[in-house]
């Protein structure tokens, strides 16, 4: 009961491809070796597409995100080449100044 209970656990770090290649060989096999685990897998994997499914895809368009990540590091930049007096201060109201955009 206990190797079984182990093996449980290890159901969601298997789907989410998080086990070691060893550890995946060892889970693989133990599937093999007992069908009735497949179907507590199969539960799992529907679980966790039921749950991936009511996480919001981003809406940003891939060149909106770009211009974001851009505008970001050169405002960064920006602060850093600065004298570092208020650093954070100055961070804050660039950051503020952005958002409020």
């Amino acid at each position: 009961m206990m190797e079984k209970t182990i093996y449980q656990k290890r159901i969601t770090p298997y789907l989410d491809g998080a086990l070691s290649p060893s550890e995946r060989a060892e889970f693989e096999a133990y599937v093999h070796t007992h069908p009735e685990f497949e179907s507590q897998i199969k539960t799992r994997e529907e679980e966790l597409a039921l749950v991936r499914s009511m996480i919001p895809a981003p809406v940003m368009a891939r060149d909106a995100l770009d211009s974001l990540e851009n505008e970001i590091r050169e405002s960064v930049l920006n602060l850093l080449r600065e004298e570092p007096r208020n650093f954070w201060g100055r961070m804050k109201d660039t950051w503020e100044e952005w958002l409020s955009r």
